[in-house]
């Protein structure tokens, strides 16, 4: 999305949308992100809601990563902290989900 982001100009409302309609890795950001909401909703019908959303936050490190690797942006000791208390987080809650 982010991409797409990137290639949209402001020139008014109209121009915005049919702009925003015709830019392809915008919407297949968009699409992405509605497959992903599915997924979730079907993760969520069987699943352990108290494990289901930490593993969610690994969202964030994967975001961290392909913005550094994709967009070239920054990554400070503070993201780098965080990131391990994410994983970290997420691997002790793992593994004592379900039994």
């Amino acid at each position: 999305m982010k991409h797409g982001a990137n290639h949209l100009a402001n020139h008014g409302l109209l121009d915005f949308v049919l702009a925003t309609l015709r830019n392809l890795p915008l919407m297949t950001g968009y699409t992405l992100y509605g497959v992903s909401t599915l997924l979730l909703v079907l993760a969520l019908r069987d699943g352990e809601l108290s494990l289901l959303y930490p593993v969610i936050a690994l969202t964030y490190v994967w975001v961290t990563a392909l913005s550094f690797l994709i967009f070239h942006e920054t990554v400070n000791p503070y993201k780098i902290a965080g990131i391990v208390s994410i994983v970290v987080g997420v691997a002790v809650l793992g593994r004592g989900g379900r039994k």
